[in-house]
């Protein structure tokens, strides 16, 4: 009997770990940079729904798929959506100046975005660790990189994706030139699931638009207990900057009604986008993680 306890307790126990999906993916081949290859290993895949752009004047793509190449294996979390494999990271000043380092940060690869069919991305990026964890982006419009012989089938997608040629970084300091060749084959994985889209009054009588109305009003008095209150963990440590906080005392408040378009709430993430017309057309994403309860923001 205490036998069949222990067994029925092991199965228990085990059971999440066996019910867990892979992320991770498997790449063959190599990046370049500036004669130096570099094998890439690790293949990550990750579709994405824009609904919280959709209609508005600067709206990326609706639907697009995110590839990442890697030479070293990536936590789950930062691989979980769009901005792969800087997933963790909410806000700008987390992509900028991270208050502490991750696997990404230590990558070499690639990063493509692709549109359902084509073959040529909507993106690429050359991922490099730096001391200023900012990774090369390729600039224009006409990306050289491709993207052949798509194949999904039983939740994976298998390709090839290459650049045949030595492509200029445009970085003024480090590497200068790079090319890659990669097949891969890796789960496809999706965003958080929405579980809510807000508009109208609905949107402007949520609890994530009431938490950014309170830290307005708090920045615009510069009641910093008051901000960190309403401030996510990750961010708390940014508010040391008084010239941030300075900052924050223009906040418009009475304008928050006029410049809420929409709220996405993706389980305990909420994005509230902001858009302004004058004196230019603007728009910016502001996120919200809940914790114990209460939504706090992701700024700056």
């Amino acid at each position: 009997m205490r036998l069949a306890i222990f067994a029925g307790l092991a199965v228990i126990l085990a059971a999440p770990a066996l019910a867990q999906k892979p992320y991770a993916g498997t790449a063959t081949g190599s990046l370049t940079i500036d004669g130096k290859p570099i094998a890439l290993k690790f293949a990550y895949v990750i579709d994405v729904d824009n609904v919280e752009e959709a209609g508005l004047q600067m709206a990326g793509a609706r639907r697009s798929t995110v590839i990442v190449l890697s030479d070293r294996p990536l936590p789950r979390a930062s691989v979980a959506n769009r901005d792969a494999p800087y997933s963790h990271r909410l806000s700008p000043a987390q992509m900028l100046a991270p208050v502490s380092k991750t696997e990404a940060d230590k990558v070499y690869g690639i990063v493509l975005k692709l549109e359902p069919g084509k073959a040529n991305p909507l993106g690429a990026q050359l991922l490099i660790p730096g001391s200023d964890n900012v990774a090369f982006t390729v600039a224009g419009t006409e990306y050289p990189d491709r993207v052949t012989g798509m194949a999904r089938a039983n939740g994976f997608l298998s390709d090839t994706a290459t650049l045949a040629s030595a492509h200029a970084t445009g970085a003024e300091k480090g590497p200068k030139k790079y090319l890659y060749r990669a097949s891969f084959r890796a789960p496809v994985q999706t965003e958080e699931p929405v579980t809510g889209i807000l508009t109208g009054d609905s949107a402007l009588q949520s609890a994530p638009v009431a938490a950014l109305r309170s830290y307005a009003m708090a920045g615009k008095k510069g009641d910093v207990d008051a901000l960190q209150a309403l401030t996510a963990a990750t961010h708390v440590s940014y508010l040391a900057n008084k010239e941030f906080v300075e900052t924050l005392k223009s906040f418009e408040v009475e304008k928050i009604p006029e410049q809420v378009k929409r709220v996405v709430v993706r389980g305990n993430t909420a994005t509230v986008m902001v858009v302004t017309v004058q004196p230019n057309y603007s728009q910016t994403p502001i996120h919200l993680v809940r914790e114990k309860g209460d939504w706090k923001l992701c700024l700056p």
